[in-house]
């Protein structure tokens, strides 16, 4: 292995919450479909297709347990996509609703958009914010700009607010 290789730790956890998460993903796509209901009316399958939803929720959950126990950090799309009280898998239209909120003052900040995700098993909403930039970590920010956390230099403020005095007096002095 060359030095600037890095090895994945945990690769076998990182494999098995992947696929814990597709399967519960799939078993909630099977037991949401809207035909299926319908044709299994009545009958004996029905039994099944609802253990199939109960299924999907104890994969998710498993899969949240298994990233938290082994320290697997999931993606943030993953974790958005699972309800954090009932672990359900949030499918738009279906399991959840998506919906686009602005609370400034008329809506007319365009920064203020925020996105909602509300489970419909167990009514918690979820909140991200939509088009806004995040603020870079500090030690980037102080990196760049210098202890000071500003651009210029001692002398070129000494420089700028004796300018800005010597502007004021003879502005005072033209009004006289």
């Amino acid at each position: 292995m060359a030095k600037g290789e890095k090895r994945i730790s945990n690769k076998h956890l990182h494999a098995r919450t992947t696929f814990l998460y597709q399967a519960a993903t799939y078993l909630a796509l099977q037991t949401g479909a809207p035909g299926n209901a319908e044709k299994l009316q009545g009958s004996a399958e029905h039994q099944n297709v609802t253990d199939q939803s109960g299924l999907a929720h104890q994969l998710a959950s498993h899969c949240c347990a298994v990233s938290l126990k082994g320290q697997v950090r999931l993606s943030a799309d993953l974790k958005r996509s699972i309800c954090k009280t009932c672990n359900a898998i949030l499918i738009p239209g279906r399991s959840s609703t998506h919906a686009i909120e602005n609370r400034s003052k008329g809506g007319i900040k365009p920064w203020a958009d925020v996105l909602v995700i509300e489970c419909k098993l167990c009514g918690s909403k979820k909140r991200f914010p939509v088009g806004a930039k995040r603020q870079q970590r500090k030690s980037e920010r102080t990196s760049r700009n210098g202890p000071g956390s500003s651009d210029e230099t001692p002398e070129d403020v000494k420089q700028s607010s004796t300018l800005a005095l010597q502007t004021n007096t003879e502005g005072s002095a033209m009004s006289e």
